[in-house]
């Protein structure tokens, strides 16, 4: 009987695999996935490998420059040189002689003309190594400025993951309130049911009219119709979260878990001063002017003198006879045609730092100004929530009431439904309260700089 019994559960979960429990997805493990699929992220990631690659290169411009070049040649025939000498030469050397007090006749014996054979192959090869000393800065701010660009990339990955997890939650708390007013509406159809079958007892018996009972079915009527909305709401929300978090396709499952227990705002209050520093944005900022002050060196930089010393060597065979030579190098260079134009834009880089500083100053009192903003709409949500379960359980009680009123015979059919309306819209109105202080709660914690926590 008991292999019977498991065999059956077996065959019930292969045949009907939507018994089989499904995952469901805390707003931890969402975040997580849309951290780890994101593009965004992704680009982010390989953007600092690429400022990475950007720093080594400035640092190669520490080390020896080094130039080497070589060449060799060959040519089909010597490189020959056919000298004649005329009868005016010939003359002009006789008398030579006879000046030198040799016997001019010796000419006679001398061609008239001769050939200088020169070479037909050689090769020539040339190294130089040069070592920068003094660039103006050049290569030091260079590389700080590749370095900050490295900085600058991190900053921005960080910024691109609060905005996603903010994003992944406001998705998943959506999600979550559509769940929420989906038991609501499992609550309003049991209300309306038991309404229903009062007014039919009461139908039956005589003491009300068939308005009643008809009453009723509209509102199921209208119930229905509101959850095929709600249903297709749900199915959408369910889909922008999946492709979100990198598991489109899927039929996601998250904790629907209404949290009841939200400490007041006050809890979450700190100093908006002191954690300005800890803005990704205020970081930025400050990384800007650095920037500027960076270029405006390098600019300076340019119209210095460089000096460099270095080595040369140079290896010859011409003539089947190579030999080295080694030379020490020394240069200055002073851009003095620079200067003329150069200024203008050491200055115009002045004016850009001035710029970025006082962007700076103005976008750190913005931040400020945001960050007061979330903390009120914090507390602004918290106190929506204290006014929604003071009318939950107004209206829940109110409900109550007519219901009592109406079997008694003292209420209307229409003060009753108004009755359940109004404690349907109370509970949708707690649980829009209780995701916007969910959402609220994460918006001040990114713009305070702090961790999104769950």
């Amino acid at each position: 009987m008991k292999r019977l019994y498991i065999l059956i559960l077996c065959a019930g979960s292969f045949v009907f695999p939507s018994l089989q429990a499904q995952k469901v997805y805390t707003l931890a493990e969402c975040r997580q996935m849309a951290l780890d699929n994101n593009v965004k992220i992704k680009n982010g990631r390989l953007a600092i490998e690429q400022a990475r690659e950007q720093e080594k290169e400035a640092f190669s411009k520490y080390f020896p420059a080094v130039s080497a070049s070589g060449t060799y040649f060959r040519s089909n025939n010597l490189l020959t040189q056919k000298i004649s000498l005329t009868q005016e030469d010939q003359q002009q050397l006789g008398s030579i002689i006879s000046k030198l007090g040799l016997d001019p006749s010796a000419l006679a014996s001398l061609p008239t003309s001769f050939t200088l054979e020169a070479i037909n192959h050689g090769t020539m090869v040339n190294l130089m190594a040069m070592q920068p000393v003094f660039a103006g800065g050049q290569i030091i701010n260079g590389n700080k400025l590749a370095k900050l660009q490295t900085d600058v990339r991190r900053l921005q990955l960080e910024q691109s993951k609060d905005d996603i997890l903010s994003t992944t939650e406001s998705y998943y708390n959506q999600l979550l309130s559509l769940c929420e007013k989906q038991r609501t509406l499992d609550i309003v159809d049991i209300q309306l049911q038991r309404i229903h079958q009062d007014a039919e007892n009461s139908f039956k018996v005589g003491i009300s009219n068939k308005n009643d009972v008809l009453s009723v079915e509209l509102k199921q009527n209208e119930v229905a119709a509101n959850r095929l909305k709600l249903d297709n709401g749900i199915k959408l929300c369910k889909m922008v979260l999946a492709q979100y978090v990198g598991i489109f396709g899927e039929d996601i499952h998250i904790d629907t878990t209404l949290i009841s227990n939200l400490p007041e705002p006050s809890v979450y209050l700190v100093d908006h001063e002191a954690s300005l520093d800890n803005r990704t944005e205020a970081k930025l900022l400050d990384k800007n002017v650095e920037a500027s002050v960076l270029q405006r060196k390098l600019k300076q930089g340019a119209l210095l003198p460089s000096v460099a010393i270095g080595a040369a060597s140079a290896y010859q065979d011409l003539s089947n006879t190579g030999h080295v030579k080694v030379l020490g190098l020394a240069t200055v260079n002073i851009p003095i045609s620079d200067w003329w134009g150069s200024n203008h834009s050491v200055r115009r880089q002045k004016i850009a730092e001035k710029i970025a500083r006082q962007d700076r100053e103005d976008n750190r009192q913005m931040l400020l100004i945001q960050m007061q903003n979330a903390f009120n709409n914090l507390d602004n949500a918290y106190k929506q929530i204290l006014l929604a379960r003071k009318s939950l359980e107004k209206s829940a009680e109110n409900l109550r009431l007519n219901e009592d009123y109406y079997q008694a015979g003292t209420s209307t059919m229409s003060d009753l439904l108004g009755a359940q309306s109004q404690s349907q819209q109370a509970r949708d109105q707690y649980t829009d309260a209780v995701t916007q202080y969910l959402n609220s709660r994460t918006s001040y914690f990114i713009a305070t700089g702090r961790s999104v926590s769950e």
